[in-house]
């Protein structure tokens, strides 16, 4: 797998600054300025969320050879 470079945050401070957020937003107690600065922060922690996800299926299907679901007719 690729290096991550040192100024992005690693998949759980994105995953748990996502969190974050989203208990913000729940809360009701911000206004309509602070829920959208929220709400596109809250986009780039899932954007980063996601690419760390895919890159990491990306590397295990590089390791297994796993290119799709098995084929049931394939023998063990």
């Amino acid at each position: 797998m690729s290096e991550q470079r040192t100024d992005e945050p690693t998949f759980e401070q994105a995953l748990a600054a996502l969190e974050g957020v989203v208990a913000r937003l729940e809360s009701g107690d911000v206004g309509l300025e602070e829920a959208l600065a929220l709400f596109e922060q809250g986009r780039a922690q899932l954007v980063i969320c996601r690419a760390r996800l895919a890159a990491v299926q990306h590397r295990i299907e590089e390791l297994t050879g796993d290119q799709g679901p098995p084929d049931a007719g394939a023998p063990f």
